[in-house]
């Protein structure tokens, strides 16, 4: 999640930890029922009201994504830069390098090379890197310098269209951007370190492509074959609408609807989906909203009302008083809670006697009562007949957070917490969304629905290499969604770059609302907000079939 982590770890970690001064959020819940209601622009918009769903089709789409023409042709050309103008150029220290040398780039410094393309098409960009685990953004465009958002920096007032990341040897190896729209004519391209050193070598710009169809054909059945009827329905449909159009998502403040009903307040429409952190629940987590009351009968009767339900679950680690999920911020150690034995399916009292004679570890059963924790709120739901996309131990693969410090034991634990949700807790209505971001961490086609990324920038950006990446990462073909982002993205980029995510969800807080519940614009302005959500092709919450009968 936080791309803003590497700016501000102790802010990040309080937003997404529940260390934090208590917001007067309205408890908002969703009756049962459908309630015809036509939204009056001229109205009082008060962000106290309950949340009201609008009848199927009853709102209608304003507007359509823009077409741009495409115009496939041959094309590549490399630049080395130590050629460019004013630039320091290297050529000892290092071997391999092309041309008379290299250039070296510290933390946040850039360089920016002219390309003239024939045609408006996608190219792929590759960057010859020499640099230990660094970070280079890539950008399109930009005439003049300007401060970071955090005014610590300057960058350029470019479009970042993604990043490259080298790897951890001493030679200079290519890393390739994929996808990335051009116009014809001339562009500007600038790389800029985002951390790090980097020493590069040369940049190469090649046509390239997009996403394909065929990455939009996804089995419309769910990983586990004991899923309940109503799972069974909601993942046919998402594998009916995925590739076509891209449902809207809305993080929220726990046992409430705030964020979405804030949203209907500036569009007219809901969010498709409501996500939520399930790990309010965790028995470490000292968040101002524990255990809130309300949260899963909120999540129920949006369900009941129509709606979709997702959770992540932001684990707080048990057995520390370092009860953050930042690794950097915990002494809590999955490594000793690692074990060959294989106790998923046991009971409390088999795993009691596991512990006391040394079988299992103090972190492995501690573990397992977080879980059996959150697994009796998703047995809440289970009963209740509600699917719920279900996104544990999100971005392992970043090494942000303590479950993803090392991948042998993330995958034990995702394993696990798999085995512990299906075969010993039989909860029916899982569809499972893993968001480990790196192919190591993968456990495998038959534990994962629904592959996540998250992306934080403040551009318009549609991801489309990483949706690429997400199909890389597995063998048999699983949908993509952006299942979190500091921004709504724009329909536009989306469409023009084929990137269909199968869903997008907005960060919740002051990503969207302010200290007291109403809406604000830091993120969005209230033009691309109406523009998304009046869209046609977002879904939102009145334009979702009846499950009942689909």
């Amino acid at each position: 999640m936080k791309k803003r982590y590497a700016a501000a770890l102790i802010a990040a970690a309080t937003l997404l930890c529940g260390c934090k001064q208590d917001i007067n959020y309205a408890e908002m819940t969703l009756p049962p029922e459908y309630t015809e209601r036509v939204p009056d622009p001229d109205a009082d918009k008060d962000i106290m009201q309950e949340t009201v769903i609008i009848p199927e089709n009853f709102a209608k789409d304003t507007y359509s994504p823009v077409s741009y023409n495409i115009t496939a042709e041959e094309f590549e050309e490399t630049v080395q830069l130590e050629t460019v103008p004013n630039v320091q150029s290297y050529s000892d220290g290092l071997t391999g390098f092309n041309g008379d040398g290299f250039v070296c780039l510290s933390d946040h410094e850039y360089i920016s090379v002219p390309i003239e393309v024939p045609t408006s098409q996608y190219y792929d960009i590759t960057v010859r890197l020499c640099s230990n685990g660094t970070k280079v953004a890539v950008m399109v465009g930009g005439d003049k310098a300007v401060k970071s958002p955090d005014g610590d920096y300057d960058t350029l007032d470019g479009i970042a269209a993604g990043a490259v990341y080298s790897g951890t040897g001493n030679e200079f190896e290519p890393c390739t951007l994929r996808g990335v729209y051009l116009s014809k004519g001339e562009n500007k391209l600038t790389l800029q370190v985002i951390s790090g050193t980097a020493y590069i070598d040369e940049m190469t710009v090649k046509n390239g492509s997009t996403v394909q169809k065929l990455v939009y054909e996804v089995s419309n059945s769910p990983v586990d074959p004991n899923a309940s009827l109503n799972t069974k329905i909601v993942k046919r449909y998402l594998a009916d609408i995925y590739g076509n159009r891209v449902l809207t998502g809305q993080f929220v403040s726990a046992g409430t609807n705030t964020e979405i009903n804030a949203v209907y307040m500036s569009t007219g429409r809901y969010a498709a989906l409501r996500c939520a952190d399930i790990g309010i629940f965790s028995t470490n987590y000292e968040g101002y909203d524990k255990n809130s009351e309300n949260e899963i009968s909120t999540a129920i009767s949006w369900w009941k009302g129509g709606g979709l339900v997702s959770y992540s679950w932001y684990w707080q680690p048990p057995l520390t008083d370092k009860r953050s999920c930042f690794s950097e911020l915990t002494d809590f150690d999955l490594k000793k809670a690692v074990t060959d034995s294989d106790v998923a399916d046991m009971s409390a009292a088999s795993l009691e006697a596991y512990l006391q004679t040394g079988r299992i570890s103090k972190e492995c059963m501690a573990l397992i009562s977080d879980i059996d924790a959150i697994a009796e709120k998703l047995k809440l739901l289970d009963e209740a007949g509600v699917p719920v996309l279900f996104r544990p131990m999100p971005e392992a693969g970043n090494g942000w957070y303590w479950w993803g410090r090392d991948s042998e034991s993330y995958l034990w634990l995702y394993n696990f917490l798999f085995k512990r949700m299906t075969a010993y807790h039989q909860l029916t209505n899982i569809i499972w969304v893993w968001n480990g971001e790196s192919y190591d961490y993968y456990p495998g086609d038959d534990k994962v629905d629904i592959v996540g990324m998250d992306i934080y920038t403040s551009y318009d950006i549609s991801g489309n290499n990483r949706l690429m990446d997400a199909k890389s990462y597995t063998i048999k073909s699983k949908a993509a969604a952006l299942t979190e982002c500091g921004r709504i993205p724009n329909p536009d980029t989306l469409a023009r770059d084929e990137a269909y995510w199968l869903w997008f969800a907005l960060w919740k807080g002051d990503y969207i609302i302010n200290s007291n519940g109403s809406i604000q614009y830091s993120h969005v302005t209230a033009t691309q907000l109406d523009y998304a959500y009046n869209n046609e092709l977002f879904i939102t919450l009145d334009e979702l079939p009846d499950f009942s009968r689909y």
